[in-house]
């Protein structure tokens, strides 16, 4: 059977939203690249990147890696793809690629596999067609287009169960349930403007109104009364509440009390307390520029609605206002009764009292106590991977 490899070319930077992951493990509509990939081909993939090792992904992803010097048949997908739905598939020894010259898609065997594998390039005599879509290269790239790769990717989806009578159901679009999907009574789900998909084991409280195109994920909890928009997509395990539209959520992260998150890009394991708000809007209705980090320049993102970017195992208390624009770093622990710099560097500890670095100690342990609460515990490469990017002499 042919092969699928999802690579990683090191051709995008995402702030802290690449600290624990490769770009394949980004969601980018209802699904990761890795996870459309291999719904569109039925095969599970492969993963290669040309720089950095695949240590922490592997973990991750329970996936293998590639065997550079494997010559056989393999079609490979580019982790930045932006591309919803069943993906092209390109005949052997030709390939797919964006108008800024990023291999998208390629089938390739033999020499010119291994050739690829080594040098990230397409070999010589590799015909060549314009691919369908882009590649990101930062984050906010992923919230443009996000409505129609969510719309798309729903086609992947297979529905098991039909709406409830005591739902209303209003629009013309799908609503695809998975299995074991509970709806609370009074719930709206609105199809007017696009598709709504509710994994299998999600749960959705009373009185909810879920407006599409929008994804919930497995094992996800939409609190009652929550007023979720268009364009949201929430990877499992996560938890939300109040008002969100146009973001993305990684995976087990929690926002289940009232207050607004919009044009937000959220990673693992972070937690919103209760009441916190996050403009997506400057007062001058201009251009969003972003920080990833507080030693780079600002970027233009091209956005005028552009919420904050929140990297994985970050904190923030309650009642905490989040700026245009902002972008909080990795574990990340928010505490002031003003809102945060508009880039937090990670493992920030920021209160009334100042700022300083969380210490590592400490942080191991929350993270530790809040896997446990899912029943589940870090990995080592986690682990290893936290320490690295943990600036030297943290202290408690």
């Amino acid at each position: 059977m042919k092969r699928l490899i999802l690579f990683d070319d090191g051709g995008s930077d995402l702030g802290p939203l690449g600290d624990l992951r490769r770009s394949f493990q980004q969601r980018t509509g209802v699904y990761t690249g890795m996870g459309r990939a291999e719904r569109s081909l039925g095969r599970t993939a492969e993963l290669h990147a040309f720089r950095g090792d695949l240590d922490l992904c592997r973990e991750q992803t329970r996936r293998a890696v590639t065997d550079p010097s494997d010559p056989s048949e393999a079609t490979l997908v580019n982790g930045r793809l932006l591309l919803g739905g069943r993906l092209p598939v390109p005949s052997c020894g030709s390939a797919l690629v964006t108008e800024d010259d990023s291999v998208a898609i390629a089938t390739l065997s033999d020499e010119p596999l291994l050739e690829f594998l080594e040098s990230g390039r397409l070999p010589s005599g590799i015909a060549t067609e314009l691919a369908p879509g882009s590649c990101f290269t930062r984050p906010w790239h992923i919230l443009d287009g996000l409505s129609e790769r969510i719309t798309a990717d729903v086609e992947l989806a297979e529905p098991v169960a039909g709406v409830p009578q005591h739902v209303l159901l209003v629009g013309d679009h799908p609503c695809v349930l998975e299995s074991g999907v509970r709806i609370g009574p009074g719930t709206v789900l609105d199809t007017t403007l696009g598709p709504i998909l509710l994994s299998t084991s999600c749960t959705v409280q009373a009185n909810a109104v879920l407006r599409g195109p929008c994804s919930i994920g497995m094992d996800c909890l939409v609190a009652d009364r929550a007023v979720i928009k268009p364009g949201t997509s929430l990877g499992p395990g996560c938890k939300v509440g109040g008002e969100l539209g146009n973001t993305v959520m990684q995976a087990h992260s929690n926002k289940v009390h009232d207050g607004h998150l919009g044009d937000a890009l959220v990673g693992e394991w972070v937690n919103f307390g209760a009441g916190t708000e996050s403009s997506n809007l400057l007062n001058t209705y201009g251009e969003v520029s972003m920080r990833m980090s507080p030693d780079q320049s600002l970027e233009r993102t091209g956005r005028q609605f552009m919420g904050c970017i929140v990297g994985d195992h970050s904190k923030l208390a309650i009642g905490t206002r989040i700026m245009t624009g902002t972008t909080i770093g990795t574990g990340s622990m928010i505490a002031a009764s003003t809102p945060p710099p508009a880039t937090t560097p990670r493992f920030a500890w920021i209160t009334d009292a100042g700022t300083r670095t969380y210490g590592l100690r400490k942080f191991l342990e929350v993270v530790r106590t809040v896997l446990a609460r899912r029943a589940l515990e870090p990995g080592a490469a986690l682990l290893a991977r936290l320490e690295e990017l943990h600036p030297e002499g943290g202290r408690d």
